[in-house]
């Protein structure tokens, strides 16, 4: 069994006010798939300041539209989906590995948020993904199948909110260290 940190909540997605900064829909999205992997009709824009507020909505829907499928495809290594028209402060990134997904939302020190099942078996044992790369996330907060993590994203990539399909570990104080002692 496991002991949340001392700041540190289990939340439902309605339960959470995320801090977004300026903007309340996201603005900025970078996302690198696998080497040779990019969708054919994929806007390559990842400088671009509030590149994905400024397309067309018929654009941003089927650009959305390519990304759950390169998400459920396994082509994706990492997404960013910021509130801030340069991709910074208050953003959504996610990870992938062995189809399983790392997802953390962050507004700097105000607060940070992971998918978590207090319930899962085996839950403080690492999941094979890791945030960054280098950060190990515990099973109980790893989101594992593409097809879960896909509608995560495209939720939040459409609405600005955490998804209400799955429990968030949350601490509003920005900081997720990994949550648990």
């Amino acid at each position: 069994m496991f002991k949340l940190e001392e700041k540190t909540q289990v939340l439902c997605a309605g339960e959470i006010e995320l801090p977004t900064g300026e903007f309340d829909q996201v603005q900025y999205v970078a996302v690198r798939f696998e080497k040779g992997k990019t969708p054919k009709r994929w806007k390559d824009f990842s400088d671009d300041e509030s590149n994905w507020a400024n397309l067309p909505p018929e654009e941003a829907q089927q650009m959305a539209e390519q990304l759950k499928n390169a998400i459920l495809n396994g082509k994706v290594q990492d997404i960013t989906l910021s509130f801030e028209p340069w991709g910074e402060d208050c953003f959504l990134s996610v990870d992938f590995d062995k189809g399983w997904a790392a997802i953390l939302y962050n507004a700097c020190d105000e607060c940070a948020a992971a998918p978590c099942d207090p319930d899962r078996p085996g839950g403080l044992e690492d999941a094979p993904v890791d945030i960054g790369g280098q950060t190990p996330v515990p099973k109980l907060c790893g989101v594992e199948g593409l097809e879960k993590a896909a509608r995560i994203v495209l939720y939040f990539l459409q609405t600005g909110k955490l998804s209400p399909e799955t429990k968030w570990a949350v601490n509003m104080e920005g900081d997720l260290p990994w949550l648990f002692w």
